[in-house]
Formats: structure tokens, sequence, C-alpha cells
């Protein structure tokens, strides 16, 4: 039994398929992420022409069938290319890193459409963006809150509850006093401004990030997704 359905999505990535095929993972608005089987796509003219490269967002039409995980595609019209992200080596090697940590935070069928607009939103401001990177890190903060991990970061202490903690423990986190932060690995300690920026972070719309993050800040949110994803450095460089 197969139904038709239609869905936005985004192109994760493809895979060869035989002679003249390609599989598509996507990650769809409506059926979370799937593999979508695009007969003839290698072949000269075929229909769904870009519309299956990386970072491409499409109105795609699926046959969903209910005992298999293979999905055959009708049709994908581009709603957005993102062409000019690939054509960048910087923006390339950005979109390529938020992709594959996307397919990992990601499972079959299961719908999270809070990471499907975070994502569309970074790509869409990567477009104009000269801070790449700082992009790059908000998206790898605002995953792992979505993933169920969000930091405690607008209160003292989380320990005693002091106020003036500016060290962040990645293992507890959120922010620790000098005296809770004694013996503890991967404490970062901050300057007011950088405190301040992790706590906007959070929430500040994805447009308005127009300069570099520091270095320690970069670290940490690196860092802290890398722990509570339990991720290695292949997915979250350093």
């Amino acid at each position: 039994m197969s139904r038709l359905v239609r869905s936005e999505g985004l192109v994760l990535r493809t895979r060869a398929f035989r002679e003249s095929s390609k599989i598509a993972t996507v990650l769809t608005r409506r059926t979370g992420r799937i593999d979508l089987l695009a007969r003839g796509a290698r072949k000269p003219g075929s229909r769904f022409g870009a519309a299956l490269e990386i970072g491409t967002e499409d109105s795609f039409i699926y046959y969903e069938r209910e005992t298999k995980t293979l999905w055959t595609l009708s049709s994908a019209d581009i709603l957005r290319s993102h062409q000019g992200l690939r054509e960048n080596p910087a923006t390339l090697t950005v979109l390529a890193r938020i992709l594959k940590l996307l397919y990992y935070l990601s499972q079959p069928g299961e719908v999270n459409n809070r990471l499907y607009n975070l994502t569309l939103a970074v790509l869409n401001a990567l477009e104009i963006s000269k801070a790449p990177d700082a992009l790059h890190d908000l998206f790898i903060w605002r995953a792992t809150v979505l993933s169920g991990y969000p930091p405690r970061i607008d209160e003292g202490c989380i320990v005693c509850g002091k106020s003036e903690a500016i060290n962040f423990s990645v293992s507890q986190g959120g922010f620790v006093c000098s005296e809770h932060s004694q013996g503890e690995k991967n404490v970062f300690r901050l300057n007011i401004q950088e405190r301040d920026i992790l706590v906007r972070l959070s929430d500040v719309p994805v447009g308005e990030i127009k300069g570099k993050l520091s270095s320690t800040l970069s670290r940490l949110i690196r860092q802290y997704a890398r722990y509570h994803l339990h991720a290695d450095e292949r997915l979250i460089p350093p």
C-alpha cells in the first residue's frame, strides 16, 4: 500500500544507485528524514536537474510505502537552491558541516520542524553573511539545545547561586563560581562581554549575527555540543 505525499524538504546528501539513478537523503517537514529513490537522476537532461544538490530546499512529491524505508521520488521543484553557498569554498565547508550534523541529529521518520526552521534560517543568513564561522557556531549551539540539552545560562552559579559566576562548566551545563569550578575539567572562563553574547545566542535573530565570535566562545560551544551530543571531532571540529 502506498500514498502520495507532498512536502517541503532539504537535501542532506545523495549517492549513486545502479547505473542511472540516485538516492537522496532528505529532511522533510511532514515525514522527517527519509531516503528517496530518484530514478534516472544521473542521466543527461534528467527532470530532477539541480534539485538534488546538497543544501537545496525543494517541494517534493513522493510515494510513501508502509513496508519500505526507500520511497520513490516523483518530482522535486526548487524553492531555494542556495547555489551561492556551494560556489564559495568557505560557505561550502560550513554548509557541508551543518548538513552532516543535521543528518546525525535527525532520525528516520522523526519530524522536528524547529530544527528544520533553524537550518533554513542559518542557510539563508549564510547567503549574505560575512561571518560564516559564527553562524556555524550558532547552529551548533541551538541544534544542541533543540536536541534536549539546554544550558543553564540565565542564572548565577548552578551549584550555590552566586551571581558573580563567569566560569562555564561544559559537563554541568552552566555557570559556576570560582569555588565550584575548582577541580572541574572543561571549564571556560569568560569575560562579561562573552558571557552576555553566550546568553544572547539562544534567542538573537539569526540575521543579526554579524561578527566572528571569540575563540573562547567558539571552543566552548563546540566542546559543549561534542560532550552532550556524544559527537567526535570529525562531526564537530575544534
